[in-house]
């Protein structure tokens, strides 16, 4: 699935002077690279030559040079700026050009924009403002984009988990569209809960999943019963090759401590254990599983709206 608009790729900490970084993002594979001045860019991933990868390839100080043949690129604009074969005097046709992207980074990822025109609109991790220490981490899973969107309503779990949290299967309301992104909040307990989730009536903690509907960072909030936010993770996902899906985020835990947490939370925080877990290997007996519901709604959200003839005609 791809989609106009801006895409985090990857984490900002990923992209160095030094080894182009391939990213398979969206149905679009990029390389990603710096200059010697910190400025990331994007070019897609093929040499116009001979159509070799050029994440095979180094950083050089006017661009990103492909290992095959030593043609350099410029990353700001494509273009090729030099060919070894070619004399001083000779001038590299324009039609010798990298397509290039454009590039932004914000709250600790890079973002490049997939579409037609000028870039604009607000980037997908603009409300991802960290605060002390960040838990960071990127994977490809074997799942499809579609599906793990899918999967990140319908149940998280499968995806991702809290230490001693356990997440249930119970809404805590209806879903809804908030700024770009369908929202769903369930319940969820300590581990150390005796009784079994179905029979808690006050649910201590709330799981609160963002998903988007266009585009494809996912931010996904562990909150106290009074909605004072304990931990924040963003994960930028986009489709890779076969039916796979590309991950990297960010995450980090907030001030608050809820009263009722148990003393290994607490233990788990005082010894800065990442708060979270992003897994690599998913449970495929366990989302298949999963029941279809707000997923069913998140594709609904998505149908292209068809136009009648009338209004156009």
């Amino acid at each position: 699935m791809k989609t106009p608009g801006w895409w985090a790729m990857a984490l900002c900490e990923a992209v160095n002077d030094q080894t182009p970084l391939a990213v398979a993002f969206a149905g679009e594979e990029l390389v990603l690279f710096r200059n010697a001045a910190g400025q990331a860019f994007a070019l897609e991933d093929r040499c116009p030559h001979r159509r070799v990868p050029l994440a095979l390839g180094r950083v050089v100080e006017s661009g990103l040079q492909c290992g095959y043949h030593g043609w350099t690129f410029d990353g700001a604009s494509g273009g090729c700026t030099q060919i070894p074969n070619l004399h001083a005097d000779e001038r590299v046709p324009a039609r010798y050009a990298a397509r290039a992207f454009a590039v932004r980074e914000e709250n600790g990822f890079v973002h490049v924009w997939l579409g037609e025109g000028a870039p604009q609109g607000a980037l997908p991790s603009s409300d991802y403002q960290p605060s002390g220490r960040e838990f960071t981490g990127s994977t490809i899973v074997n799942m499809s984009h579609d599906q793990y969107l899918d999967a990140m309503l319908d149940g998280p779990e499968c995806l991702l988990g809290f230490p001693h949290v356990r997440l249930t299967d119970f809404f805590l309301g209806d879903l809804r569209s908030e700024q770009g992104r369908v929202v769903l909040e369930r319940g969820a307990v300590w581990s150390t809960q005796i009784l079994p989730s179905q029979f808690v009536v006050d649910y201590p903690l709330i799981v609160r999943t963002a998903v988007p509907l266009n585009g494809g960072t996912v931010r996904v909030d562990l909150l106290s019963e009074d909605e004072l936010p304990l931990v924040t993770l963003m994960i930028a996902t986009g489709a890779n090759r076969r039916g796979t899906t590309s991950l990297c985020w960010r995450g980090y835990v907030h001030e608050q401590v809820p009263a009722r947490a148990p003393l290994r939370w607490r233990a788990a925080r005082l010894r800065k254990q990442a708060p979270f877990q992003v897994k690599s290997l998913i449970d495929g007996a366990a989302v298949a599983a999963l029941l279809q519901a707000s997923s069913r709604e998140l594709r609904g959200l998505r149908q292209p709206r068809l136009i009648p003839v009338s209004a156009v005609v």
